[in-house]
């Protein structure tokens, strides 16, 4: 009976701590934009950079189909993002590790996981994601430090993209064969806008036109849909919060009034709070559905994904206050570990890493108007856990007390 009781009490115990530190760590974010965040960032980057030359991307790629592309593309954005801020020799070698991401994701192995043949190049998902990587390598480094060539280069890829738009039966190029997904659609013409802020602007055009028949394709719902049938030209499965915290992230660069009206969809339909921790559901209030790839596993229908990128989302639509709420659910669950090199949950999933590497060197758009989550609802539950879990143990005790 006394061994049963050690047992149950080393559980209680091990149940304590884990409920101590989910209380502790959700209190330790760093304010967005501020210089502790952003070294925070550095620590990631750092804990990041030898597992992505050795082997990481790879390991993602047999998780799900574009793993591999992923990890390099939200690597080299981080790099640049994170240049911002650094001296300049750290900045030549972020720069560096950007350039060396932007080669691997044009590699002969990555490239050939996409159709050739598919326009532009490969499909909307590797060229979106390629061009608006390299745009953000010459905006980081400099227009004027770019050679000519480079700047073609640069400027044929977003001509062919924008062909593609204008030529195609839907707002929504194919990834795949006979496959669509509009935030890949969202990624490409973010990079034409890019192309517009640091070059000359010629693709406003056909943004405008783009937007447009985005707002037709949408549902009463009034979001963008996750996935896109591009055969009948209509939407396969509506809105989600990962692919629409994506596009949300990345509208702001591409018009400004759209980007307002999903974010305001994007918070209506998918803010939520779970035992008082806010979080972003996958699918809509009311809606429930499992886990997939694109979600990444769910647990009370919220998934890392659209945490992590809905407050990234956040912070790209001038919400801080929700940033910093929904990053303190990312770090007080995440465990995040380290000082000069940082990783979450002890490093098993790199990719989580690199979208929050990403999403937290984003600029910030807008200063912290409210004051910071004090988690009052979360911690009054936690304390009736507490008292629930100990409950039992505690009277089993007493019952076992001799009698005076």
């Amino acid at each position: 009976m006394r061994r049963s009781l050690t047992v149950v009490i080393v559980f209680v115990s091990v149940i304590t701590a884990m409920v101590i530190w989910w209380n502790i760590a959700i209190h330790r974010t760093e304010l967005p934009g501020s210089v502790a965040e952003y070294d925070q960032v550095d620590a990631l980057l750092t804990s990041l950079g030898p597992p992505m030359h050795n082997g990481v991307p790879e390991r993602m790629q047999r998780l799900f189909p574009e793993g591999e592309a992923f990890s390099y593309a939200l690597y080299g954005l981080a790099n640049c993002n994170s240049a911002r801020w650094c001296d300049h020799d750290l900045k030549l070698k972020r720069i560096d590790q950007a350039r060396w991401a932007l080669n691997a994701l044009e590699s002969e192995r990555v490239r050939g996981r996409f159709p050739e043949l598919l326009p532009p190049e490969h499909g909307i998902f590797h060229a979106g994601w390629s061009a608006y990587l390299h745009g953000s390598i010459l905006q980081t480094t400099g227009i004027e430090a770019i050679s000519i060539e480079e700047r073609h280069a640069f400027i044929r890829r977003c001509d062919t993209i924008a062909s593609t738009f204008i030529h195609a039966p839907t707002p929504f190029p194919e990834s795949y064969n006979g496959m669509a997904w509009p935030a890949d659609a969202t990624v490409a013409m973010a990079a034409l806008a890019l192309h517009d802020r640091i070059l000359l602007d010629r693709f406003s055009d056909v943004r405008r036109t783009w937007v447009q028949h985005v707002r037709r394709s949408m549902g009463q719902n009034k979001g963008v849909a996750h996935e896109w049938d591009p055969e009948t030209n209509s939407a396969l499965r509506e809105m989600r919060g990962s692919s629409l915290a994506l596009m949300c992230l990345l509208l702001p660069e591409i018009d400004s009034t759209f980007a307002k009206e999903q974010f305001i969809t994007f918070s209506g339909y998918f803010f939520d709070e779970i035992l008082g921790v806010p979080v972003v559901n996958e699918f809509p209030k009311n809606n429930k559905g499992a886990g997939d790839i694109d979600s990444g596993p769910l647990i009370f229908g919220t998934g890392p994904v659209a945490m992590i990128v809905g407050a990234g989302a956040c912070r790209a639509n001038g919400d801080v206050f929700h940033d910093l709420e929904m990053s303190s659910t990312v770090d007080g669950f995440g465990f995040p570990l380290g000082t000069d090199e940082r990783r979450y949950l002890f490093g098993a999933m790199p990719i989580a890493d690199l979208f929050i590497a990403w999403c937290r060197s984003q600029p910030v758009r807008a200063s912290m108007e409210r004051p910071s989550p004090r988690f009052l609802r979360f911690h009054c539950y936690s304390l009736f856990l507490l008292f629930l879990i100990w409950l039992p143990p505690f009277i089993w005790w007493r019952r076992q007390r001799p009698v005076r």
